[in-house]
């Protein structure tokens, strides 16, 4: 039989994230997401963003789109219940997440329940792979969230990316989920590197290692760490500095960061210089999970209290290196040995393997 008879007979898995938002780290969640149900023997169809979360910005020609475009393939837009009945009737499988799909504040507000699924047939099986609210509950309350709490019971599993969320929906939906790890962490290296290999700065870099940071959150006192760090790693090589910060408002947090910023939107580009770094600065989950697959040495700069900082004290705590974290509100001399010191990867990927089989176990389990 040929490939393509034997493609034509894989089941079809509808995945329903937040691909389309100008954001390095919920771009590749989504396309790691759907490459490990991939390699779990579904045809992939990354659903479009509801029209209701339409924004400018967020167009055929964005970053996330075009990255997304090329790797996976993307259902139209559905304007109206006929539109989705033509997708659904040919999907096996509904899959939520990961990131923060639940966040009322980030979308619950204007695209209602389209993230609990309100229009998917209570005939399908309906799985949350590391879905999150984003820190805390901020809504839906009233009958609306009884709506949420019926819509999610008809969920066949529901697993979310970190303690807190596990909370979060524990105490104000009375629901217990599974806590699997980033989609990230999930996947095989050749995944990420065949991404790099389209990298417009792999074909224009005569350097081949360097200090990589990405800065999402810019503020002054970032600025003083990602400078001290690169100073530290120019004493044992001389590789050159890459500085990346927010995609959706680059001009405002390259400004906000005062340090030269390439002003690169290419999703690849953010992959090539993380497989390709020494050392790497972020404050960004995604970031630092793609940093821990590489083995690559890393701080996390996080705040106190932050939802992003906690998310990331969770993953690496787990895998016994949460003392690469550092705290802003801290005093950095304390921990400017970081930058120095090597990561134990043989006791780091020992624990994440045995972590990568629970969350696998789940998933396999629900497809």
């Amino acid at each position: 039989m040929s490939k393509e008879k034997n493609k034509s007979l894989k089941k079809q898995a509808a995945l329903d994230t937040l691909w389309f938002m100008p954001d390095y780290g919920i771009v590749m969640s989504a396309f790691a997401l759907a490459k490990m149900v991939e390699a779990n023997g579904y045809d992939v169809l990354m659903l479009n963003k509801p029209f209701q979360l339409w924004r400018d910005k967020n167009t055929v020609e964005g970053a996330a789109a075009s990255f997304i475009s090329k790797n996976c393939n993307v259902a139209p837009v559905c304007y109206n219940s006929e539109d989705f009945n033509k997708i659904e009737k040919d999907s096996e499988i509904y899959i939520l997440g990961s990131g923060d799909v639940w966040s009322y504040e980030r979308c619950g507000k204007e695209a209602n329940f389209h993230y609990y699924f309100e229009g998917v047939s209570d005939n399908k099986r309906k799985i949350a792979y590391a879905a999150g609210f984003g820190g805390d509950y901020t809504g839906p309350y009233g009958e609306e969230k009884k709506l949420c709490i019926d819509y999610l019971k008809r969920f066949d599993g529901i697993s979310v990316g970190d303690y807190r969320d596990a909370e979060v929906m524990g105490q104000n939906l009375g629901i217990e989920p599974k806590v699997v790890l980033n989609p990230i962490l999930m996947c095989d290296r050749s995944v990420f590197e065949k991404a790099a290999e389209r990298s417009d700065a792999r074909k224009v870099e005569a350097a081949e290692s360097f200090v990589f940071s990405y800065i999402k959150n810019s503020d002054p006192r970032k600025k003083q760490l990602v400078i001290r760090g690169n100073e530290i790693a120019a004493e044992r090589s001389s590789s050159p500095m890459r500085n990346f910060t927010d995609l959706g408002n680059w001009e405002r947090s390259r400004a906000k960061l005062g340090l030269e910023c390439t002003n690169n939107n290419r999703i690849e580009d953010w992959i090539y210089y993380i497989i390709k770094s020494e050392f790497v600065i972020t404050d960004d989950v995604s970031a630092v999970s793609l940093a821990v697959l590489f083995n690559k040495p890393f701080v996390f700069v996080g705040s106190e209290n932050d939802p992003c900082t906690i998310r990331a004290y969770a993953m690496l705590n787990s895998l016994g290196i949460d003392e690469r974290i550092i705290f802003t509100e801290d005093d950095f001399r304390v921990k400017e040995y970081l930058f120095r010191m090597p990561i134990r990867y043989n006791k780091v990927n020992k624990l994440l393997d045995e972590q990568r089989e629970i969350s696998a176990e789940w998933l396999k389990n629900y497809l």
